[in-house]
């Protein structure tokens, strides 16, 4: 479940932030399949994995850049500004990739791609596939980001910074928090995590189809309403971003079990986003009611 979950929970955590802080990125399908398309041409071309990396993580982070400044210089909002550069990336990968797949060829350039695709713990405790425990290296590398992040927003003023500004951006200027450096700083650091999903699909597929990204942004929106974050912003949980990105994935997996098709599965998934944003608005006005 972690394993198949890893890239929802990647962008549930991002999604989060901008959410918390008043704001939502519906780019980030579009920046994933940009991302994850600019990675795999340049591995293709015999470019070295981590020169590849840095060169997709640096496109991810100047659409979060652009992002940033569309809301806070230009006074976009952010759905109308975040939606605009979705399709931009979208756009952008289904041309430099042709639509259409693209792979590329094992050599010593890839080797630490390789390296990801194992596994960093695997005991074989039987001859069935059930009986073999291993630990993946994507899902370690997935925890050890993810656990930064949620450092970073419990551990400094990260966190309180963005609660302050979803909850009233104004007041929060006029206590001294440079409110545009914070949220600018908060859509770059979306662009990048959704980067760094498309590198965990790369390593998961070693290819990279130009529409990967098509629904991800949805999907994280209703990770982080169904972990408790409130679209209205100045309240919400990265752990609850994780809880909603597991949750949403077991009834996926349940769904497929049944075999339901995939219509079905997201009209299921859109009644849970409802399901979810009434469960917020009733525990906000109880909130009200006991204080």
């Amino acid at each position: 479940l972690l394993l198949q979950s890893s890239i929802l929970i990647t962008l549930s955590i991002a999604m989060s932030l901008t959410i918390i802080a008043g704001g939502i990125d519906l780019s980030m399908g579009g920046v994933l399949s940009m991302c994850g398309v600019i990675i795999a041409l340049c591995m293709r071309n015999g470019m070295f994995t981590l020169a590849a990396i840095g060169v997709g993580l640096g496109a991810g982070a100047l659409f979060g850049l652009l992002n940033g400044i569309f809301v806070t210089r230009l006074r976009v909002p952010p759905f109308i500004a975040t939606f605009g550069s979705m399709g931009i990336a979208q756009s952008l990968a289904n041309t430099l990739s042709g639509k259409r797949t693209i792979y590329w060829e094992s050599g010593s350039h890839s080797t630490l791609m390789e390296l990801l695709k194992g596994d960093v713990l695997r005991l074989e405790l039987g001859s069935e596939s059930s009986m073999v425990f291993y630990i993946p290296s994507l899902v370690v590398l997935m925890v050890v980001v993810v656990g930064c992040i949620i450092f970073l927003f419990r551990r400094t003023v990260l966190g309180a910074y963005v609660h302050a500004i979803g909850e009233n951006e104004e007041m929060a200027r006029l206590s001294g928090i440079a409110t545009r450096g914070w949220t600018v700083l908060l859509y770059v650091i979306s662009g990048a995590m959704a980067a760094f999903a498309s590198l965990l699909m790369l390593i998961r597929t070693n290819s990279m189809q130009p529409t990967s990204g098509e629904w991800m942004e949805f999907l994280a929106v209703v990770a982080a309403v169904l972990g408790g974050n409130a679209l209205e912003g100045g309240k919400g949980s990265l752990y609850g971003a994780i809880f909603g990105a597991l949750t949403l994935y077991t009834v996926r997996n349940a769904l497929s079990l049944k075999g339901i098709n995939t219509s079905a599965t997201m009209v299921v998934i859109g009644g849970v986003l409802v399901i979810g944003m009434l469960l917020n608005m009733l525990a906000t006005r109880h909130e009200k009611k006991v204080s």
